[in-house]
């Protein structure tokens, strides 16, 4: 699966209501270690089925951002069935990895 922007508050909570597990990506333009670690997201989107990659632009859509409680970029998280279940500060390709194979567990 490709990684899919969301683009509207509605669309966030939408997305983190359903059974599957969804893991959003909280990126700037501006922020240089998003950059390094999007292709890896992309990557990783890629090989792991059953599970739905996102991002969101925190400055144009700051709204959803506020929703999710982002205070620094790249922020990961995973949500199912509207519940955070997972999350991840940083540009760490490691410590994604773990949280896409432990939310794909939950």
């Amino acid at each position: 699966m490709t990684v899919e922007p969301i683009t509207s508050l509605a669309q966030f909570k939408e997305l983190i209501s359903t059974e599957k597990v969804v893991i959003i990506d909280f990126w700037a333009t501006w922020c240089g270690p998003c950059r390094v670690i999007s292709p890896i997201f992309e990557k990783l989107s890629e090989v792991t089925p059953g599970v739905g990659f996102y991002k969101v632009d925190v400055d144009a859509v700051p709204d959803v951002s506020q929703e999710a409680g982002i205070r620094a970029m790249p922020t990961f998280i995973a949500f199912k069935k509207g519940e955070k279940i997972g999350d991840l500060v940083g540009a760490n390709p490691g410590g994604l990895q773990q949280l896409i194979e432990k939310s794909v567990e939950a």
